[in-house]
């Protein structure tokens, strides 16, 4: 019989121990021990049999013992290539670079809320998400969420005035396909919903609808509860409510119209009938329980002196109160009592009501759809919608005989709101800013249009509004024209979108095309849009995939208006069980991929390549791969999570390289622990070792990480593989780093250079230029040093700012290079150089994301603080290159040479370099030998 054994594990470090504690022995972090329990078979007798040694001489290397990834950078970083039989652990962060704001709005497609994105962090609501095979949405379920923490912003602003705000490289989906939000510009076609036909199942009394309703448009709910209206049929549903509230109608007449303020009151003595019962009541109860009213006030904690007040009538408890006093008479609060009290309350059951939503006290401008009614039925939706048009929207007929309905509204989040539920009827409405003048002051409203006689009609026809007869029967009696389609309903084209069309009917003139479809099509501008009636008919007359996926399908090409910075916000990003995309504020987003890219390569030159995806499927992969253009035939795809059968399937399909995504999804059927955990994690690490090892096959094991960059899962997991990745990089910028810790077949100080773009990784080839491109000329505290990764220089600058402190104790931060070498710099400078920085913040920081730590950017470091500190810039054309000691002498650097080599390749025409370093410059770049700091800085600013 199997034996089991409760043990406590490190989920960092891997430590087991008997018992629980606080905090781990071995590597000392606080409350990482998980129960685990273990089944132990008792294994079976048997003699142990001896391996045969063989002599390293009588070893046989294949020709090639490496293998190109396809990949130059991630070769580099490998040492040289792929290693038959190696094992190589990839971490990275897996929501890195495409982060929206937390104030970005996700619908949920079962319940109807339509919440902010941190609404995801403890529940995994189901979200809608895009099949980009169909263009169809679809419901799909979140499986992570991730807190990718401050970064710098952009606000994203379309012409139907929808609002995204986000990092500068989250991709949206573009007609051209997903492209970073900071390749896109003013003009560009962006996919967003066409509608959200989904619709919740929390329905509430009729009554309630409209009263929130009507206090969202002409109500207001301050002291008193009142609405404004001039509609005779609104006047008669106020009386209608007030009934069903218990409460009676105040009507007063304005001084100027027709229009008349109604207030909602409690009927006249009717408060003063329910305090003399709440005051029999509460005797009652004081009989009962046989004590007086003093001991009784004691025992409830609440004033005598009130408590006499409450017996006689002249006021009630309030609800605390109530229930103390009840409580502590050892007597149940009756229901008519409690509603007794609540009628006798100088609170009328309206306001209430509207306390309870949210919309008591709030201003015209604070407005906003309460949460219960995103979650109504479709009924009632329209209803809440049909009382909001009437009160503050409109149905019309313009001079141009061109129908329309609008609402208008002070609140832009009311507003927003409103054009969301209208896409729950597929009515997509615009939103446009209003400035006016009213009494001579500034009035600035948001003011949402609908055009067109396709959707006056639909409007008229689904939701409805009152009043306005006239515009109602014009709009009823217009013909309803074939086909509906405006100048904002378009179908971007393209070179792909008309060699589609040229392949309808080959060698078949447009003029044909034309007179087939019945519309007509010109071969003249190819970037000018399609309505989309004219490729409706286009689809009917001659039956195609991909133009039948661009008219049938969800989604509306909606238009860029701006993109502009925001300054910096905490940002979020979610994992969906699907294709890697939501809708968040009714646009489509983007929510990885090296190893996939890598995969094709290689796949690409003949090897086969077994893509193992345990967090996704294989259609979902798919996706992916096409969103990269990985497609190539050699590429296998399995969606996985059981070793043995991926033990199986590498046995018979024999692949040149595996690829594991990811390990702490991956188990074994034989140990009892969850997948994920550090006991799973160890045992599948080490059988993917052995059938590394035992195959021959290169294998890639993807591991995610902490919130703080480490690997996840127990330390053992990277002294078991050969090779230790790191994707890193910082989130503010479009460049990511491949940087390897630990490589048994290579060097441990190279990395590559890769930046994030809409269609996945692309190699950056000269990180140098890349990381110079937006160096500000001329700019005091800017300097370019040239640093060694592994065998490549990398110039990058050193920024630094130096301003006077307002507090007691100066300031030193550092980004990109160590904060301990930089105060050793700053006191170096201030003892050895004669700078006064004691009274000074200093900031210090390498530009481009990268991290620089060999000592070579030292005499940069100086003279970018010196600079900032001087106000006088550094020459633009002049490269810093030196380590500064602590008596202020400059040393040597190793690889000067090749420093100089890139310097001279980029355009720098002098170099600062140490004059111990006796070496002659390449052409055209002038070397200036400094013995020590002062004289670097003389020769410098």
């Amino acid at each position: 019989m199997d034996r089991t054994r409760v043990q406590y594990v490190c989920q960092s470090c891997g430590h087991a121990s008997a018992k629980w504690l606080g905090r781990c022995p071995s590597c000392g972090e606080w409350n990482t021990l998980v129960e685990e329990v273990e089944r132990a078979a008792k294994p079976a007798s048997r003699r142990p049999t001896a391996a045969e040694p063989i002599s390293v001489a009588a070893v046989v290397l294949p020709a090639e013992t490496r293998a190109s990834t396809g990949l130059a950078e991630f070769d580099r970083v490998l040492g040289g290539g792929m290693v038959r039989g190696s094992v190589v652990l990839v971490g990275g962060d897996p929501g890195i670079g495409k982060c929206l704001t937390a104030d970005a709005r996700v619908l949920d497609p079962v319940s109807g809320d339509f919440l902010p994105i941190v609404e995801w962090a403890d529940v995994h609501r189901p979200v809608l998400s895009l099949d980009e095979s169909s263009y169809r949405l679809g419901r799909t379920q979140v499986i992570a969420f991730h807190d990718q923490g401050l970064r710098p912003v952009v606000v994203v602003e379309t012409r139907l005035g929808r609002m995204l705000r986000c990092t500068s490289n989250h991709p949206l989906l573009t007609p051209d396909g997903w492209k970073a939000v900071g390749e896109l510009t003013a003009g560009s076609r962006i996919a967003a919903p066409r509608a959200l036909p989904y619709f919740g199942r929390d329905s509430m009394p009729e009554h309630e609808v409209k009263a929130i309703a009507y206090f969202l448009s002409d109500g207001s709910a301050q002291s008193a509860c009142g609405v404004t209206t001039a509609l005779p049929e609104i006047e008669a549903d106020l009386a209608d409510m007030a009934r069903r509230f218990d409460l009676s109608l105040r009507v007063y007449a304005k001084k100027h119209g027709k229009a008349k303020h109604i207030r909602f009151v409690q009927p006249r003595y009717r408060r003063v009938e329910a305090r003399k019962q709440v005051a029999t009541a509460l005797r009652e109860a004081q009989a009962r329980a046989g004590m007086s009213w003093a001991e009784w006030a004691r025992k409830a904690s609440v004033s005598y002196g009130l408590l006499n007040i409450w017996k006689r009538g002249g006021a009630v408890p309030g609800g605390p109160e109530f229930e103390r006093l009840f409580r502590a008479a050892g007597a149940p609060i009756a229901g008519p009592a409690s509603a007794l009290r609540e009628r006798a309350e100088m609170k009328t059951s309206m306001a209430r009501f509207l306390e309870s939503v949210g919309l008591r006290y709030a201003s015209a401008a604070e407005k906003a759809v309460p949460n219960p009614v995103f979650r109504l039925p479709r009924e009632q939706l329209a209803l809440f919608l049909r009382i909001l048009f009437s009160c503050d929207g409109s149905a019309y007929v313009n001079r141009h005989s061109g129908p329309g309905i609008s609402y208008s509204t002070i609140s832009l989040r009311l507003a927003r709101d409103v054009q969301h539920l209208l896409l729950r009827f597929g009515l997509i409405a615009k939103l446009r800013t209003k400035h006016l003048d009213v009494d001579g002051r500034p009035y600035q409203a948001y003011e949402l249009q609908m055009l067109g006689i396709h959707t006056a009609k639909r409007f008229l026809a689904e939701i409805g509004i009152l009043g306005r007869e006239e515009a109602r029967a014009r709009i009823g009696a217009m013909a309803t024209p074939e086909g509906a389609s405006t100048h904002l309903d378009t179908v971007p084209t393209g070179p792909v979108f008309w060699e589609h069309v040229q392949g309808l009917a080959r060698q078949v003139p447009y003029k044909r095309i034309s007179a087939q479809a019945g519309v007509k099509i010109k071969n003249r501008r190819h970037d000018r849009p399609l309505t989309r009636r004219t490729v409706e008919a286009l689809v009917t007359a001659f039956p195609h995939p991909y133009l039948s996926k661009i008219v049938s399908g969800d989604i509306y090409w909606d238009e860029i208006r701006s993109v502009r910075p925001a300054g910096s916000a905490r940002v979020y990003d979610m994992t969906i069980d699907g294709a890697p995309n939501f809708t968040a504020n009714d646009l489509i987003v983007h929510n990885s991929t090296l190893l996939l890219q890598v995969s094709d390569r290689f796949a690409a030159t003949g090897g086969r390549v077994l893509y193992v995806s345990a967090e996704e499927s294989v259609r979902q992969t798919k996706l992916r791969a096409e969103r990269l253009g990985a497609t190539a035939p050699g590429l296998l795809l399995l969606a996985e999570n059981d070793l043995d059968v991926i033990t199986e399937t590498v046995t018979r399909q024999r692949p040149a390289a595996l690829v594991v995504d990811s390990i702490q999804t991956v188990f074994r059927g034989d140990v009892a622990s969850a997948p994920g955990s550090v006991a799973q994690v160890r045992e599948c690490a080490a059988a993917l070792v052995r059938l590394a090892k035992e195959q021959d096959v290169a294998t890639f094991i993807v591991g995610h990480v902490t919130k703080e960059g480490a690997l996840a899962g127990p330390r053992v997991l990277e002294h078991l593989v050969d090779t230790v990745l790191y994707f890193e990089g910082d989130r503010h910028h479009a460049y990511r780093i491949l940087r390897a810790t630990k490589n048994r077949f290579g060097s441990t100080n190279e990395i590559g250079v890769f930046e994030m773009a809409g269609s996945g990784l692309i190699e950056v080839p000269n990180p140098s230029a890349a990381f110079l491109s937006e160096r500000p000329q001329a700019a005091p505290g800017s300097t370019v040093v040239c640093a060694i990764e592994g065998s490549r220089p990398l110039l990058v600058e050193v920024q630094a700012l130096v301003s006077p402190t307002h507090f007691g104790m100066p300031r030193r931060t550092a980004s990109g290079v160590d904060y301990n070498r930089v105060l050793l710099l700053l006191a170096v400078l201030e003892r050895r150089a004669g700078l006064h920085l004691a009274a000074q913040d200093a900031y210090v920081s390498i530009a481009g994301g990268i991290s620089v730590e060999e000592p070579a950017v030292d005499l940069g470091i100086a003279a970018a603080v010196a600079s900032s500190l001087r106000d006088r810039p550094v020459d633009p054309h002049t490269v810093v290159i030196g380590e500064v000691g602590l008596a202020g002498e400059v040393r040597a650097v190793p690889q000067l040479g090749k420093r100089l080599a890139e310097a001279a390749r980029l355009g720098f025409v002098r170099a600062v370099v140490p004059r111990a370093a006796n070496i002659e410059g390449p052409a055209g770049l002038e070397l200036v030998p400094v013995p020590d700091l002062t004289a670097a800085l003389r020769a410098l600013v």
